[in-house]
């Protein structure tokens, strides 16, 4: 009955809507034959029945027919259904199924009791209601079987009562008519059910196409468009005018309209071109039609070919135009870019080079000029406390600075990052160069104002002069970022020329490099610890764990020197594994109250899963997590602060200790601590220092102390280095200190008998925490 489609499918109820449809509008005429034959029956069979039982017969009939003429009048104008339920389909086939019993009862009540003479009549009315229903009925296959069978069983059963050989001759054939129809129906109902599902699917590809070209015409860059033989756009002119901006003139009036259209100037070379082809009615294609106001310049492609009728006469021309404006603009913003930096609009790496190259090569041998190579100093606090929009910002401002300063004859470039290069042409001298230099420190040391924000960066200048300081691109870019490095080194905020001594001290840095990543591997790093004390009994609470690098010629580097290194060659993380790795093993031999503190640099949180780091070493030292404690600096917080935040608490929930370390010193540490739960705050040892001569510095600590107090945070004081700093830090409600006053930094093979000098210091009966610094001091 669904045709092979699934009764709950979008298609099985569209094609129920259509049967319905199919049946609906052959209801009226089925309604009238109804009515019709009834009529004709009861006139002829009405002598031959019961009066009262022929009148029920057609008043019941007559019902029926009218209820569904009425019921099509109703409906006629409503708008048609697109789906329809198969319930739908039910009240249709139960709506021919009781006509059809009429019919039946007829042909079963009547065949017995009608004179033979008469019987030929009844045998026509219900052949021609058989016949006749089927081809109405046979767009729902239901109702088409329910009226088809109902009349003929009705038929069978009057038949075999009448008992006559003829009434049996008219049996079978009229089962033999019924099963043609039955097959005649069903095929036909079959061909029109695929028929509307066909129909249906163009219909809706036809929608779908529609809709598509509709959006293509209204939305796209490419659209038809038509003329006729008098150059009169057909399609598409509006929109090939309001791409253009004008109405591009076509045919004999177009040599006066190429003068002047409104305040458009239509190119004439493109313009007589195009009259070219529509006059020679020749094909063309991709025929560039542009116009312009002398601010913005308007481009369409056009292809087309003509059109010519049945007795070859020019009927026009038909075919494809494309706004091109956009592409046009996107080519020439990448020309652009392949040339210029896009933030600041200064040359890039890449041209600069190319600069440098025509000058070696075809500037005058006797021609000096410099290179200068500039990298902003304090731009990275700016970007990284305001964001990147505010960086992008100052960066554009210092380009607009670097090309006021500089002369047209000079070339200015943004390399990348903060670093800009000039190649100045017009410095011929050291003193001429020295003179530009300092009005560039002077141009960009001057404050800036972005977005309502008043910023202040300062600038760093290299400088080698061409051609005494090299002959390459290579080597002057080379020795101008060692003539950099020495203006850094030496303060930031000034110029500095190269010297050939420079080479060996950067060869000298790159083999430090070098060796800092084997360092490692050939086991040259160590862990010392360092004591946390507890200020409330003045024992050992645990020990910080410090990298140490034991270079074999050079002997111990400091880590101020090497750990800023591994940062910048990118091997901070794999010591910082190392350090944790190490430093849980040596814990968890230590007495069950020590802890170990460990610092995480910003790179494992960014580079590594660094929970999946601790928790990997937790698990091979078999250290309580509770012990552990891993100290970090806002830097973990200045990129991806959602993510590390995440880490942290991933981290806290295995019961690690979480501290901030170097608090007071960063730009937004209080907002971080309002951020995370953390446990401790460490307060860098720049405040303990001063504490005793500043009274800046000794009220800042005291709020510190304040807030962790307030946040039920423990306080670690660093870098304690007197017996008063420890007693005045104590009276400020500092709950641990830390510094050489307590203890250096000790090998993990010093540690047992650090332990065991501090228990021999315990046994004295008065554990002031004077007294005990003083003794473990004497026995360390």
């Amino acid at each position: 009955p669904d045709f092979g489609l699934d009764p709950e499918s979008e298609n099985a109820a569209r094609l129920r809507a259509l049967q319905i449809s199919g049946l609906s509008s052959l209801t009226p005429y089925m309604m009238v034959t109804n009515f019709a034959c009834g009529v004709v029956a009861y006139i002829a069979f009405s002598s031959s029945l019961n009066p009262w039982a022929s009148g029920a017969w057609l008043t019941g009939l007559t019902i029926l027919s009218a209820v569904g003429l009425i019921s099509y009048i109703q409906g006629r104008g409503k708008p048609k259904p697109s789906f329809a339920s198969r319930r739908s389909i039910v009240k249709a086939t139960g709506w021919a199924g009781m006509l059809a019993l009429f019919w039946a009862a007829l042909a079963s009540y009547g065949y017995p009791l009608v004179p033979l003479e008469k019987q030929p009549i009844l045998v026509a009315i219900v052949s021609g209601m058989m016949g006749g229903g089927v081809i109405s009925l046979y767009v729902i296959p239901r109702a088409m079987v329910m009226w088809l069978f109902s009349i003929t069983i009705g038929c069978v059963g009057g038949l075999i009562i009448g008992g006559t050989a003829e009434n049996y001759a008219i049996l079978a054939l009229l089962v033999v008519f019924a099963l043609a129809l039955l097959k005649a129906g069903t095929s036909m109902a079959k061909t029109y059910a695929d028929r509307s599902i066909s129909e249906s699917e163009i219909k809706e590809q036809a929608d779908t196409i529609g809709i598509l070209l509709r959006d293509f015409s209204e939305n796209a860059e490419d659209w038809l468009w038509e003329m006729d033989c008098d150059g009169t756009f057909t399609r598409g002119g509006d929109k090939l005018q309001s791409s253009l901006g004008t109405v591009m003139p076509i045919g004999d009036t177009a040599e006066d309209a190429l003068i002047e259209n409104n305040s458009y100037v239509v190119p004439d070379r493109h313009q007589r071109l195009f009259n070219f082809y529509w006059k020679s009615q020749i094909p063309f294609k991709d025929l560039s039609i542009s116009a312009g106001n002398g601010e913005e310049t308007r481009w369409v492609h056009l292809s087309g070919k003509p059109v010519f009728g049945p007795d070859r006469e020019f009927k026009g021309f038909r075919g494809v135009a494309t706004d091109m404006t956009k592409a046009k603009s996107d080519e020439e913003r990448i020309a652009f870019l392949a040339h210029n930096d896009a933030l600041t609009g200064l040359v890039n790496r890449s041209e600069f080079l190319r600069h440098m190259k025509e000058k070696i090569k075809y500037g005058s041998p006797d021609e000096h000029w410099a290179v200068l190579y500039l990298d902003l100093d304090g731009f990275k606090a700016v970007n990284d406390q305001h964001g990147h929009p505010i960086g992008d910002a100052l960066l554009s401002e210092v380009g607009k600075r670097l090309k006021d300063t500089v002369t047209e004859k000079d070339v200015v470039a943004r390399l990348g990052g903060d670093e800009f290069a000039i190649l100045c042409n017009s410095c011929g001298t050291a003193s001429s160069v020295s003179g530009l230099a300092e009005n560039i420190i002077q141009a960009l040391s001057a404050g800036y104002s972005c977005d309502g924000l008043q910023l202040r960066v300062g600038v760093s200048i290299g400088i080698v002069l061409a051609p005494v300081d090299g002959n390459t691109t290579f080597s002057l870019l080379n020795n101008a970022d060692l003539a950099l490095y020495r203006a850094k080194e030496e303060g930031k905020g000034t110029y500095r020329f190269y010297e050939h001594e420079m080479d060996e001290i950067v060869k000298e840095r790159r083999s430090l490099e070098n060796d800092l990543r084997l360092a490692i591997t050939n086991n040259e790093l160590s862990v010392y610890f360092q004591p946390l004390i507890s200020s409330g009994d003045g024992k050992t609470s645990g020990f910080e764990a410090l990298a140490r690098w034991h270079h074999p010629k050079r002997g111990m580097v400091p880590p101020s020197e090497f750990v800023p290194m591994a940062e910048r060659i990118g091997v901070i993380a794999e010591i910082g594994e190392w350090v944790l790795n190490q430093a849980c093993i040596e814990a968890a031999g230590w007495p069950n109250d020590l802890t170990a503190s460990v610092n995480l640099s910003p790179q494992q949180f960014f580079n590594t899963d660094i929970v999946a780091t601790v928790r990997q070493a937790l698990e091979n030292s078999k250290l309580d997590p509770k012990r552990l404690e891993l100290e970090i600096t806002e830097g973990v917080f200045l990129d991806n602060t959602p993510e590390v935040l995440d880490s942290l608490k991933a981290l806290k929930a295995m019961g690690i200790s979480i501290a901030m370390d170097d608090f007071g010193t960063g730009y937004s540490s209080l907002s971080y601590v309002l951020k995370f739960p953390f446990d401790k705050l460490k307060i860098d040892k720049s405040f303990v220092n001063s504490i005793a001569t500043d009274d800046v510095a000794r009220n800042v600590f005291e709020a510190i102390a304040k807030l962790g107090e307030m946040l039920n945070l423990k306080v670690t004081a660093e870098g304690v280095e007197s017996k008063d700093q420890a007693k005045l830090l104590e009276d400020m409600s500092c709950t641990h200190f830390q510094g050489f006053y307590f203890g250096k930094p000790l090998p993990a093979t010093d540690l047992p008998s650090y332990l065991m000098q501090e228990f021999k210091a315990e046994i004295p009966s008065e554990p002031s925490i004077s007294l005990q610094v003083e003794d473990t001091k004497q026995a360390g």
